[in-house]
């Protein structure tokens, strides 16, 4: 992102000046009547020669407590000035501000400032852009490396506090043929119907992400297996129930999920996932919409079930 996308975003790129024979009185009345943290200092020729912040009225008062409202602005303002302009990338401007202490920072255009811009307004930006960066844009879910870094961080805790957790693949049962028959736009209807369906059902605390297509995974902490298979098991029950209205008409879909619960012995996320894909694997191959659960090496419990009948466990 450029700064000049950040001025057009911006609410307020409004730009006051004050000139060197004005006092700090003068100063203080400017930025109260505008509601603003800086100033421009300029000479007669209009030349951009300093800045004025409130940190630097603040230096003043400190400096001067007794006559600080009648002192001149060339007593107290910051000479050197950094400024960026409209091509200039917004993260690398920040990066600037941060590493040399500045809050605002006026944008010049041929050499004339046209704007200032405060480091709460790249702030807010670059908090947005890491939300980008972490979202699926389709679906509005976690993305995959965010999905990723939460499981790192559950992870992490277990270790820590041994607290169990579980974790869950799926995806849509014939989603090829969904895509086929009623177009990719359809598709991409079923799958942010699905996000709304999971961000419903599942727990606030529960983290989703969308690891690729129509496949997807959940992190279940504080939950042991059963407690993962019954949580599946609703979210199941909820996509049977639901339709999604398309253009092309009404889409029922199921889903499949393979689960794994964490032990002491897991090595890192990788494995994980690998051990909850090879669940959701027998899954499909036993027939689909059905949830394959164990831990990550012995034995498995499967439940099975059918779009007319509740799902059950059954130990094999």
């Amino acid at each position: 992102m450029y700064i000049y996308e950040l001025l057009a975003q911006s609410e307020r790129i409004d730009i006051q000046f004050i000139q060197l024979d004005k006092t700090l009185r003068e100063m203080a009345a400017v930025l109260c009547k505008h509601n603003i943290g800086s100033l421009l200092v300029i000479n007669d020729q209009e030349d951009l020669i300093g800045i004025l912040s409130e940190r630097d009225l603040v230096r003043a008062v400190n400096n001067f407590p007794r006559d600080v409202a009648d002192r001149l602005i060339s007593e107290i303002m910051t000479r050197s000035v950094i400024t960026c302009c409209g091509d200039d990338d917004v993260v690398e401007t920040l990066d600037v501000m941060n590493r040399n202490g500045i809050r605002h920072i006026p944008v010049v255009e041929n050499k004339r400032p046209i704007a200032v811009l405060s480091i709460r307004e790249f702030d807010f930006v670059c908090k947005s852009l890491q939300t980008i960066a972490r979202t699926d844009e389709l679906t509005g879910l976690p993305n995959r490396r965010h999905f990723m870094e939460s499981l790192e961080s559950e992870l992490s805790r277990y270790g820590r506090f041994q607290s169990p957790f579980c974790v869950a693949m799926f995806d849509i049962d014939k989603f090829k043929p969904i895509n086929d028959t009623y177009g990719h736009n359809a598709g991409d209807q079923v799958l942010r119907a699905l996000a709304q369906i999971l961000t419903g059902e599942l727990r606030a605390y529960d983290t989703v992400g969308r690891l690729g297509g129509e496949e997807f995974g959940i992190i279940f902490p504080n939950t042991v297996l059963t407690g993962a298979i019954k949580a599946c098991d609703h979210v199941a029950n909820a996509f049977r129930a639901g339709k999604v209205v398309t253009d092309k008409g009404l889409i029922r879909f199921t889903v499949s999920f393979g689960v794994t619960e964490v032990d002491s012995e897991v090595p890192d996320c990788t494995t994980i996932l690998k051990q909850a894909d090879k669940y959701l694997y027998e899954a499909k191959a036993a027939g689909r919409d059905r949830t394959v659960a164990g831990p990550l090496v012995t034995s498995t419990i499967e439940t099975a079930g059918s779009p007319k009948e509740p799902l059950s466990v059954i130990q094999t």
